[in-house]
């Protein structure tokens, strides 16, 4: 779908080198200014994700706006904090269990005359009460931030998800000769987003059932909530589930099952080895770009360790996939005419 009767494209008879290097540097300057832009970019994302929950809302239980785009909001965030709730839940009842495995162990430790010399050595060189310090200054800021972030990110979806058509109506009418083009790029924007959020959905799906399958295979106890854990683990970059095959493999072996331990070693090196297959084909299928590219990009992010790595990768080929699709790249009427 690509708007008729517009005179001429932003990026019209200029090479495509303008387009990347505009977007590299308002990308540098989204990640520089990140602490200050991330609530607003979450809760934009936030809102075009739970929009269909909305219109169904609305229309279904004739909700007002304010009063279903506030339900909806309140209703995915206690979501997400049921799920982080679960989580901690679970990470805290298994360092328990450990602890009351290890309880010999811990005791023997814990009143060895080498650990009170190591405590008095760090309290007089004053090095204990410096880390205390930084530490206790470091949650005394983090906990307010954290929750002020929260309410601004809860605040603004609310406000996006109750304003969104009014948004993308006055920036329609704003944009004068580039209206339809707009139109269009909002459009495929919407379609391309839906489709790499629904594929990295898969992506968990898949990591959650091979976690339940090998849990349950190798006798690790509560497997389905690892396996949650395992599928929640997956989001973070460069470890992602050996956040908990690791630790789990390290547990068996320290209790002498060495089999178990060295089947979870082996299956996520397996794991890494596969994802590096599966993901590029999934994404690529959702935005369109090629496998080599994301996979590419996947391995840039892991050897820089760096996230924003990937993102720029993924997120420039979609951005010119939106605007290539929508024509933002065709030539003007007079250069098509003169050539």
């Amino acid at each position: 779908m690509v708007g008729d009767g517009v005179k001429t494209r932003f990026f019209a008879d200029k090479p495509r080198l303008v387009f990347f290097l505009c977007y590299t540097l308002l990308f540098i300057l989204a990640v520089r200014t990140a602490a200050f832009v991330l609530p607003f970019v979450i809760a934009l994302l936030l809102a075009v994700v739970m929009k269909p929950l909305f219109d169904y809302f609305k229309s279904h239980f004739r909700f007002r706006s304010s009063f279903a785009a506030t339900a909806v909001t309140l209703l995915i965030f206690c979501a997400l904090f049921a799920a982080a709730g679960f989580l901690l839940y679970l990470i805290v009842r298994q360092a328990l269990s450990l602890m009351t495995d290890y309880h010999d162990e811990i005791a023997a430790y814990v009143y060895s005359p080498k650990l009170f010399d190591t405590l008095k050595e760090n309290l007089l060189s004053g090095s204990l009460l410096t880390t205390a310090s930084s530490v206790a200054k470091t949650l005394f800021q983090a906990v307010p931030l954290a929750i002020t972030a929260v309410v601004i990110t809860f605040a603004l979806t609310v406000f996006f998800l109750h304003h969104l058509e009014e948004l993308r109506d006055r920036l329609l009418h704003r944009a004068g000769e580039y209206r339809n083009l707009l139109a269009d790029v909002f459009h495929i924007a919407y379609s391309m987003v839906r489709r790499f959020i629904r594929s990295y959905l898969i992506l968990y799906v898949i990591t959650f059932a091979e976690a339940v399958f090998i849990f349950y295979l190798t006798g690790v106890e509560y497997p389905l909530a690892f396996a949650f854990i395992t599928a929640v683990a997956d989001i973070l970059p460069v470890l992602g589930p050996g956040v908990v095959y690791v630790p789990l493999a390290i547990v068996f072996i320290l209790q002498k099952n060495y089999i178990g331990g060295i089947f979870l070693l082996l299956y996520f090196l397996l794991t890494v080895i596969l994802r590096q297959i599966i993901e590029p084909r999934i994404v690529s299928g959702s935005v369109k770009v090629h496998p080599l590219t994301v996979l590419a990009a996947i391995y840039f992010s892991i050897v820089s360790m760096n996230i924003w790595v990937l993102f720029y990768v993924v997120s420039v080929f979609m951005v010119f996939r939106v605007l290539n699709t929508a024509g933002a790249f065709e030539k003007s009427p007079q250069t098509a005419h003169n050539s």
